[in-house]
């Protein structure tokens, strides 16, 4: 008697999770991904539409991975130590995570609807929860935009030279710079 095979949404992501680490997110195929389950392709389109919904689906799971990291290490923090905490987590999470950081750094090929956005909103929803100073700190988008700039450049080479500490206090003094009281520029 044939054994039949189990398949179902969070095994394909998992396998897609694993793909990515290993390979890297251009090997990341539906032909490799039915390869590495033991299923046909075709079996993966009763799940997925394809490779860039997949994508998605695999960006917003590791995004409510994510949250519910940051949700967790929050509590008991306010102000800026909340702030510092928030971007730590985010920082770290990304860092060491190759599939987020892949589709991360890819964000714009997804529609505004997609999974991967709609998990993003809940982590930009809970970041206005930390209440900064609305009048003087730069816009939670600009914010946002430097944290992921920052994170991409830390996984580059460009600053290989820099200890952990000085990048972490690099990256804190980048922070603290967004959303502290500014002054009027002059022209």
């Amino acid at each position: 008697m044939t054994q039949k095979r189990t398949l179902d949404l969070n095994k394909i992501i998992n396998q897609t999770i694993e793909l990515i680490r290993d390979k890297g997110l251009a090997e990341t195929t539906m032909p490799a991904l039915a390869e590495a389950l033991g299923v046909r392709s075709q079996s993966l389109y009763h799940y997925v539409s394809g490779r860039k919904q997949l994508l998605s689906l695999v960006g917003a799971n590791r995004i409510k991975v994510l949250e519910q990291k940051l949700v967790k290490n929050l509590i008991g923090f306010s102000g800026y130590s909340a702030l510092l905490k928030f971007a730590d987590i985010i920082r770290d999470f990304v860092l060491n995570d190759p599939a987020l950081s892949s589709i991360l750094y890819h964000l714009n090929e997804y529609s505004k609807d997609a999974a991967i956005n709609r998990e993003i909103l809940n982590i930009i929803a809970l970041a206005e929860k930390l209440n900064l100073e609305k009048d003087n700190a730069i816009s939670l988008h600009a914010l946002i935009g430097a944290v992921l700039g920052y994170v991409f450049l830390d996984k580059s080479s460009f600053f290989s030279n820099e200890s952990k500490d000085e990048a972490n206090s690099n990256y804190h003094e980048m922070i603290l710079r967004l959303v502290q009281p500014t002054t009027i520029l002059q022209n």
